[in-house]
């Protein structure tokens, strides 16, 4: 799944937080994009794979859970991004 591979590959989003490699936006635009078609293909779907779900609930603990690595100022970014994906994710999972 490519969603999987731009969190948690080797140079993932996620991954390079937890290592304090800093926040990476291209990362970022390219997780935007694809969660922004996702929820065009799933919106007309009644449920979405598993694999997606499990990525969901584990994203947002981990964007937090990086923040002590930051200064006050890149946790702030890190949290803003954290939350506009996080809306995006709701995009992919609710009705429309």
């Amino acid at each position: 799944m490519v969603l999987e591979e731009l969190l948690l590959s080797d140079n993932g989003l996620l991954v390079s937080l937890r290592l304090g490699d800093g926040l990476k936006q291209d990362k970022v635009e390219m997780i935007c994009k694809l969660l922004e078609e996702l929820a065009k293909d799933w919106a007309s779907i009644d449920c979405i794979p598993k694999k997606a779900v499990d990525l969901f609930i584990d994203f947002y603990p981990a964007m937090e859970s990086s923040c002590g690595l930051y200064n006050e100022e890149e946790q702030v970014l890190i949290m803003d991004v954290a939350d506009k994906i996080m809306d995006l994710i709701r995009e992919c999972v609710t009705s429309n």
